[in-house]
């Protein structure tokens, strides 16, 4: 309320003198409103947030001072009305209107209480549990205006735009049970095979809050078409569907088999048999996913700057993983470059073993993330190649992103005196493209391109300075 409003003196009257109960209603005057009022006002008074409390006396959705809210019997539900629900606000409102009437709250604010003489919870109404009431059911509680539809027993949100495309009928809302509406989930449960309510050929499967995309080869071979395909919420569809599972969990094909995998940053990685019971793998719930989007997430990596150790323990090492390689890092670096202050995630270690003993994409742009070292280098066939400032621009490298990586590992990585056999390296003093071959270097011509024995996409642009010092190999 603004400064102002008439402050309600019955409450302090009610404090000083111990009054039992507020004055009578004379006749005329209001004594309940409709929960819709109440919102009014308090989208006036406070902007509809019954938890706001700006430090100006005033607190939560309706403004109360807190000599009235104390003498109408708020502290029953919290010391401040900031703190209490949305109802429990209405219920003292309810108390003040009646012991002073609309003028209890600011000319400008009061108006919706004038004239509505409705009961905001009336005992005597009862409202649907919605577990009653079948999959499809638009719903709302009493005390809001958000609606949803039940999904399998989930009460799935249904946005303002999803009304219109979905052909939802907000003249068909039924009012249920204000706590059972709260409690509702709002997912599907897992394993519930759904669609955009507004159309399309694309059918979902909802695991851990997740929609997954089932292929038309996993819609018979998984046995997804002997489920209800149930519509949904387009908006909620859209975000379940970009969203990632949660790490950590145990995943296999819906269509059989006995591989099984543990989801990483999306990514899901294989779990050998002897790290399925030794690592535990074994307790936690073992969730089909389609096969199509197995196979891309067994393809895929943790996400850069994701900080793993083995799940068994046995190694207590700690890695970075980098476009796919995890480096090694080291102890003082863990506390030094910050790497503590991230989440770490248990992998299979025999993944992990895989993936760091493979080396960092070529063409990878890199700095030491401690700053220590401020050399940029580019990898090259294991070899962390070092680049001046006029090679980062001239090369192109401004253009990548710069990872940054621990620097013992870098320190490893740019002591090599060559990059591996079998690297292909192009500077700008000439266009020849060379093949490391046994530290030296191997001239290739066009043919060895267009023959498709090798790729210009797997070439990396070096100084000058590298390629020079490399003996040019014969034969």
């Amino acid at each position: 309320m603004p400064a102002a409003r008439k402050k309600p003196a019955l409450a302090a009257t009610a404090v000083l003198l111990g009054l039992a109960a507020p004055l009578v209603l004379g006749a005329g005057q209001a004594s309940a409103a409709s929960v819709a009022s109440w919102d009014q006002v308090a989208q006036c008074e406070s902007s509809g947030d019954w938890s706001i409390n700006t430090h100006n006396g005033y607190y939560g959705g309706l403004q109360f001072s807190q000599s009235t809210w104390l003498a109408y019997g708020g502290a029953q539900y919290a010391p401040y009305a900031n703190q209490a629900t949305k109802q429990q606000q209405i219920l003292i409102g309810e108390k003040v209107l009646a012991g002073q009437g609309p003028t209890a709250w600011s000319v400008r604010c009061r108006g919706p209480l004038i004239n509505d003489h409705a009961d905001p919870y009336p005992a005597t109404t009862s409202y649907p549990d919605p577990a009653s009431l079948p999959t499809g059911t638009l719903v709302k509680s009493p005390a809001g205006p958000d609606v949803r539809v039940l999904i399998n027993g989930a009460g799935v949100p249904v946005a303002g735009s999803d009304v219109a495309p979905d052909g939802y009928d907000l003249g068909k809302v039924v009012t249920v049970d204000e706590a059972r509406f709260n409690a509702l989930p709002t997912t599907p449960p897992p394993g519930t095979v759904v669609h955009d309510q507004a159309g399309g050929a694309a059918r979902y499967v909802v695991v851990a809050g997740v929609a997954l995309r089932i292929s038309a080869a996993d819609w018979t071979a998984a046995g997804y078409n002997t489920r209800a395909d149930l519509g949904v919420p387009s908006a909620w569809l859209k975000g379940a569907a970009g969203a990632t599972l949660p790490a950590g969990l145990v995943v296999h094909d819906q269509a059989g088999g006995a591989a099984r995998y543990v989801v990483v940053g999306g990514a899901a990685l294989p779990i050998s048999g002897a790290e399925w019971t030794a690592d535990g793998y074994n307790t936690r719930a073992d969730l089909g996913v389609p096969g199509g989007w197995l196979a891309t997430a067994a393809n895929a990596t943790p996400p850069t700057g994701t900080v793993v150790t083995g799940q068994g323990g046995t190694d207590p090492s700690i890695y970075l993983m980098v476009n796919g390689t995890a480096l090694h890092i080291s102890g003082a670096e863990w506390t030094a470059n910050g790497y503590d202050k991230q989440t770490l995630m248990g992998v299979p270690e025999a993944w992990l073993q895989g993936a760091a003993a493979k080396p960092l994409r070529n063409g990878t742009v890199v700095k030491d993330s401690s700053g220590a070292d401020p050399t940029v280098y580019v990898m090259a066939g294991g070899m962390a190649v070092p680049l001046t400032g006029a090679d980062f621009t001239g090369l192109g490298y401004d253009t990548q992103s710069l990872m940054g990586v621990p620097g013992s590992w870098l320190g490893g990585a740019a002591a090599k005196a060559v990059p591996a056999d079998g690297t292909l390296l192009l500077s700008p003093d000439t266009p020849t493209v060379w093949r490391v071959v046994g530290g030296g270097k191997q001239a290739l011509v066009a043919a060895d391109f267009d023959s498709g024995r090798y790729s210009f996409a797997d070439v990396v642009k070096v100084p000058a300075a590298l390629t020079a010092k490399l003996p040019t190999a014969t034969g």
